[in-house]
Order: structure tokens, then sequence, then C-alpha cells
């Protein structure tokens, strides 16, 4: 009896053992898919007008491509704003909640990369990698030598006309005066200078740099009230009975004025191509090289990927930089709003040597960047708004580019 006991006892023993040790494998199996889990890493990144279409369904199938060949890191997109970008960049670093990657005008790479926003991708890019961009176009992300960016657009400028009214093009300042006093008439001007806070600044500086002039010198000091910049408000005084009125017209209402036939001739990019088609039997247009004043001269405009300084992932938020800066990705991007090549590979599209694309793409050569300023949004406004003064007459080109020059020098 007592040995039956025991056995029974033994069994009992080794039942209680077996379960404890399945327990443990259990654990085991539980602790791995917690493992897994925690080994997946997520980014954010940071895109200007993501929430109203911006990029949204190329930045969405691109993400999705990326996470396929990269299981272990998943890519979030944060929106904001254009107007309240760089703001917000400022306020979430400050919070210590920067995003992993930020879509940022290249022109604010001075700004962040002095606060120690920005992190200097120079290292992390591989000569293989930095071969693949066209070398002007790599440069305008770099700051002090330094690569706090990496393009992801690359805009130009053309003259849009009406091919109808205008037999050719004006070639010069004093042309595009006298074309556009000649096509305004009744409801219809010349020509138009925007000068709004969101994108007028880019195309006044086309003026800027076709007059020789420019907005910081070698040493990064402000310069606005040069003689060349003075200059070119007198012309744009001269154009103002031919203009519509610069303080209310936006660079976005430019190709509506057109098609509506309000608008004989304006400066803009390769986004404006689908609007223009849609009216061309009513009103039919080319694009020119822009005309030159004392020389040839366009703004030359990029937005690139950066990195924050703080983030906790680098090496993943840099994989997918990188992914985006594959061909096959970047042909995707460039497309989407008649952008122009990035990398060398692109620019063996035959389109670029079209009527359409053809004069953005030749004036290229002679471009130049957007400056790069203490802070961007403090001179975008002060400096529309001395353009917009002194357009109205309510300043004289000097006071207005003294008053500018006085504001951000402080």
């Amino acid at each position: 009896m007592k040995k039956k006991f025991l056995a029974i006892l033994l069994v009992f023993v080794l039942f209680l053992s077996a379960c404890g040790n399945k327990s443990s494998d259990n654990s085991k199996d539980s602790n791995k898919d917690e493992n897994k889990k925690e080994d997946v890493v997520t980014i954010h990144m940071l895109v200007p007008g993501y929430d109203q279409g911006y990029l949204k369904e190329q930045f969405t199938d691109a993400i999705g491509r990326f996470e396929k060949e990269n299981p272990n890191i998943k890519v979030e997109v944060i929106s904001a704003g254009w107007e309240e970008l760089n703001s917000k960049v400022v306020q979430l670093y400050q919070a210590k909640k920067a995003p992993d990657i930020m879509l940022l005008g290249s022109r604010s790479l001075r700004q962040f990369s002095e606060n120690g926003i920005l992190e200097d991708m120079t290292s992390m890019m591989t000569d293989e990698q930095k071969a693949d961009y066209i070398e002007n176009v790599l440069d305008t992300g770099k700051v002090g030598g330094k690569q706090f960016g990496i393009p992801m657009a690359l805009s130009s400028r053309g003259l849009f006309y009406r091919s109808d009214l205008i037999k050719e093009a004006p070639k010069n300042w004093e042309e595009l005066l006298n074309v556009a006093k000649e096509n305004t008439k009744g409801n219809m001007k010349g020509f138009a200078i925007p000068t709004d806070l969101t994108s007028g600044t880019d195309e006044i500086l086309n003026f800027i740099y076709q007059n020789g002039g420019k907005i910081v010198d070698e040493n990064g000091n402000f310069v606005i009230n040069s003689k060349e910049n003075v200059e070119t408000l007198e012309f744009f005084k001269k154009l103002a009975d031919y203009v519509p009125d610069p303080v209310s017209t936006t660079r976005n209402d430019q190709s509506k004025m057109f098609v509506n036939n309000d608008l004989a001739m304006y400066i803009s990019g390769g986004w404006e191509k689908e609007t223009m088609d849609k009216g061309m039997d009513k009103t039919p247009y080319k694009v020119a090289m822009l005309p030159e004043g004392k020389q040839k001269g366009v703004t030359i405009v990029t937005d690139s990927y950066t990195m924050s300084s703080i983030s906790e992932h680098k090496k993943e938020a840099f994989e997918f930089i990188k992914f985006m800066g594959k061909l096959e990705n970047q042909k995707i991007i460039t497309a989407a709003y008649g952008w122009f090549p990035i990398l060398h590979k692109e620019a063996e599209d035959p389109k670029y040597a079209d009527d359409f694309n053809k004069p953005m793409r030749d004036i290229m050569e002679f471009g130049t960047p957007e400056p790069q300023v203490p802070n961007w949004d403090d001179f975008n406004k002060s400096f529309t708004i001395a353009v917009q003064k002194a357009m109205t007459g309510q300043l004289s080109p000097q006071e207005a580019l003294d008053n500018c020059q006085n504001e951000l020098a402080k």
C-alpha cells in the first residue's frame, strides 16, 4: 500500500514538473514575441502640407515598399502647415520631440544647423551615393561645407506667355516692360509680380539675381539695401501699372488668371503644366527663358530631407532617406509637380529637352540658390513687405529696403 502511494506521488510530481516546464517554455516563446516587437523601430517624418495632399500618394506608396523591404522599420508621417513649418520644427525640438526626418526648404538649413537642430549627414553618405547626385544640386543642402540636407525636390522657372498675343517672348527687362504695357488692356494685365509670404520671395529673387544683386554677402551678412537691389525695385515700380495688385495676388493665382484671359505673362515652374494645357484652346501659351537684366539669372529652389540631431534612430532614418534617393523612387517624387532632376540618371530623360521644359532647364546654368539667412521666416516677412510698400508707393525703393536692412541686421 505504501509502495503504491509512493508511486502515485511520483507520477504526480513528474506531472507538475512537466506542466512547469511547459509554462516556462511558453514564457520563453512569449518573450521571443515581445523581443520581436521591440526590434521594430518606428521613425517619424515631418512633411509640410501632407494633410492637404502634398506628396501624400507618393510617400504612402514609397513607405509601403520601404517597410516591405525593411520589416524592422516603420515610418509614420507628421503633417504641418507650410507657414507654420519652421516654428513647429523649433517647438518640437525644444520639447525634445523633433521627428527623425524633416522635409525642409534648403533655405532654412543655416538657421536650423546653427541652432543645433539638424544632424550633419556628411559622413553617412558614401562616395558612390554622392556621385549619383548632380553636384551643384547636392550643394544646396550644405552649410559651411557640411551636408545638413539631402535634396528631395528641385524647381526652376520660366516665362509663360500668350503665344496668340505675343509673337516673340521678351528677352530682357526693357522688352518685358514694353510687352507688359502693350498687353494691358481692359481686364487683362500684361505681367504679374506676386509678393505673397508663401511663395513671392522666390519670384522676386529672380530679378534680384538678374540685376547682379544678393541678399547676404560671402560672410552671411545682410546686404538687402544694396545699389543693385534698389535698382531692381525701381524697375518693379515701372511695371506697377501693368501688373495685378501685388499684395493680394499670390503665385498660385497666376495660372488661373492666365486661363481666365486676365493675364498675358507670368513667371512660374513646371507644376503649372496641367492647368495651362487644359486652357490651351482659349489661351494658347509657350514657355521662354526668363528675360535678363544685367545678366541671366533664376532662383534655384530645393527642398531637402534633413535629420534631427536628437533622433534616437539615425541609422534607420538614414536608411529611409537613402531609399528615397534611389532612381526609381526619386523619379516618382520629381514627376509629382513637374520638378527637375536631382540625380544624373534622371537628367537623361528626353522630356527635359522638350519645348516646355527646355527654357527652364537651360537657365539653371545661370541659377543662384535661395539665400541662406539666419531666420527665413523673419527675412521673408520683412523683405516681401518692403517690396509691397515700394510697389504701392508707400515708401521709395531705397526707404523700403533700408527699413528691411535695419530690421534684419539688428
